[in-house]
């Protein structure tokens, strides 16, 4: 599968709390402005890979979600693959939107996902982010953990703790990472949370589970967002054309495989070794930060910051505007918000638009040709369960 695949068109509605609003609410919004962006019709669309992780457990909509959503949008008749797979859901839908056109089975389809993650039952939300894990073994959480939050959110501070004790890094320097996307979030107008924050705001805001505030990690969203990716780069303005250089996806490796790489690890090596790129060629990257643990250590998974280098590159400004690599221009997962599904390809749609130099306020200085873009889901024994990786790139 070596055929040229272009992201022709990217779009997304505004992600935040939307109890008001439907699944196929959302995904109106996101698919009208792809396909406005990709310049094509409905009918021009031949398949459709459709992300959700928890239609099931909010909305008790399960088996055809795709079907279902697609079906007043006209998107009906045509082959619709319905795409689970927790946070990874969205990367996992891209990824095999471009196995489909790469191979020649079609020329033009789409990635959508969407996510509905609120309801009033504060306690429906949680038990249904619980499902991300193995139900059949025990969650190892603190106590209380269930009643007020994500699961996740202990592995997450066990991860912050980690990055204290192996690597260097403190806390001062979580919170500028996510002061660093609060702030740029301010200036996504499709961001869950606009109001920025300085590091100190980070540091003083509710303590979730020690050490990590609430501004440290990602918000409930609700929200979609879509590509439209084909094999016709004459349908694109060569000026805004994007290329999806490199789509692979990886899982947690097997118990008693000692030192294979992790799912992010390996998922990123491939991405690098088939796109012919390696980490220094790379001018912006997304990454998953449902906490800024997370982002750190998907710093060193993709191969962008070797171990113990972290807390320099902080100090430093690396992943700031003006550094060497910016990382979650966009907000981020901590900033533009969580919508399960949809947030891999929210990724892909704020990517695309700064290498076409249309992010707006966001946009970086200077020629961006190339990008990784890193999203990760669910949790088997305390590793990342699923990781995709992309690599996406202007001639």
């Amino acid at each position: 599968m070596n055929g040229s695949v272009v992201v022709s068109g990217v779009g997304m509605s505004p992600f935040g709390k939307f109890l008001d609003r439907s699944m196929k609410d959302l995904a109106r919004v996101a698919v009208d402005a792809a396909l406005a962006d990709a310049q094509v019709g409905v009918p021009d669309i031949q398949a459709m890979f459709f992300s959700n992780a928890l239609a099931g457990l909010i909305t008790g909509q399960e088996c055809i979600r795709g079907e279902v959503v697609g079906y007043p949008l006209g998107l009906a008749g045509i082959p619709i693959h319905n795409v689970e797979n927790a946070c990874a859901s969205g990367g996992n839908a891209l990824h095999l939107a471009w196995m489909a056109v790469a191979s020649g089975m079609y020329d033009t389809v789409l990635a959508l996902g969407v996510e509905k993650a609120n309801h009033e039952d504060r306690q429906r939300m949680f038990s249904a982010y619980a499902a991300g894990a193995d139900v059949e073994e025990s969650f190892r959480t603190a106590e209380g953990a269930g009643t007020d939050r994500s699961p996740f959110v202990d592995r997450q501070a066990a991860l912050a703790g980690e990055l204290f004790d192996r690597r260097g890094v403190t806390l001062e320097g979580l919170a500028r990472i996510a002061s660093r996307s609060l702030q740029s979030a301010r200036s996504n107008p499709y961001a869950h949370r606009r109001f920025g924050a300085t590091p100190a705001d980070v540091l003083a805001a509710r303590t979730v589970v020690p050490p990590l505030t609430v501004l440290m990690s990602s918000p409930v969203s609700d929200g979609a967002a879509a590509v439209v990716v084909t094999s016709r780069p004459e349908a694109v303005a060569a000026t805004r054309s994007v290329r999806i250089l490199a789509s692979q996806m990886r899982t947690r490796p097997p118990k008693d495989a000692e030192g294979a790489p992790n799912a992010v690890e390996a998922s990123a090596r491939a991405a690098f070794e088939q796109s012919g790129l390696g980490p220094t060629d790379m001018d912006l990257a997304e990454v998953h930060d449902a906490s800024v643990a997370y982002e750190l250590m998907a710093w060193t998974d993709v191969g962008l910051c070797a171990p113990g280098d972290e807390q320099r590159w902080i100090e430093q400004g690396v992943t700031e505007a003006d550094g060497r690599l910016p990382v979650n221009r966009s907000g981020g997962l901590v900033g533009r918000g969580h919508a399960l599904g949809a947030s891999g390809l929210a990724q892909v749609h704020d990517v695309v638009a700064q290498l076409r130099g249309e992010a707006g306020e966001l946009q970086l200085p200077g020629s961006r040709r190339r990008a990784v873009v890193q999203i990760g889901g669910g949790v088997i024994e305390w590793l990342t369960a699923a990781s995709t990786v992309h690599v996406l790139g202007r001639d």
